[in-house]
């Protein structure tokens, strides 16, 4: 069976773009693995630039897998999120979330803020800015494909342990945690 992979970026990154009209615009990113991390992450932008004008954002979470008719696989967010955080209605947060989708990321969050500059952009412009903003960021930073796996829980006797493990092995799975009572009883990581 082929590995299947998802694009994501390798560790936090900030960047700053160059003044729009005296506003000054910069993304940081975080690598996710949930949504209660994504919230956190966001938690902690918002105390960190607190004294900002907004704090835009979106996230993508999960990875749904799924075939299409010619069996060739999808891969979508289990989740997706945005927040405009006090900018017009879908001038911040959308914008943000079409450059992930565009770039094929996904387990991402990017959190744009912005400092104005006393002129306002208008619709337009702040739709430009957030984009290119969230799109300079990823140029910046530095990404990784990780493998699709699942986790499965599995309980059985232990008479069964070599035919397991000679599963294990076919399928290169990677045994997470494990206990022994009457069966074992074990959580492993297999690629899907």
């Amino acid at each position: 069976m082929p590995k299947l992979f998802y694009k994501t970026i390798t560790q936090q990154s900030t960047y700053e773009i160059p003044k729009i009209k005296g506003s000054r615009f910069f993304a940081t990113l975080f690598p996710i693995e949930s949504k209660e991390q994504a919230e956190e992450y966001l938690v902690q932008i918002k105390k960190q630039y607190h004294d900002a004008t907004h704090n835009c954002s979106a996230y993508k979470v999960g990875v749904n897998l799924h075939y299409d008719l010619f069996g060739t696989a999808i891969i979508d967010p289990a989740y997706k999120k945005v927040n405009d955080d006090g900018e017009p209605a879908n001038t911040a947060g959308k914008p943000i979330l079409s450059v992930l989708d565009g770039a094929g990321l996904q387990n991402i969050l990017c959190v744009v803020t912005r400092y104005f500059g006393g002129t306002l952009l208008g619709v337009g412009g702040l739709i430009q800015s957030y984009s290119h903003t969230a799109k300079e960021s990823l140029s910046h930073s530095q990404l990784v494909d990780k493998e699709i796996t699942s986790q499965v829980s599995l309980a059985y006797d232990y008479d069964q342990v070599s035919l397991v493990q000679h599963l294990f092995s076919k399928y290169d799975a990677k045994v997470i945690s494990d206990s022994y009572d009457q069966n074992i009883k074990q959580i492993v990581e297999i690629n899907i």
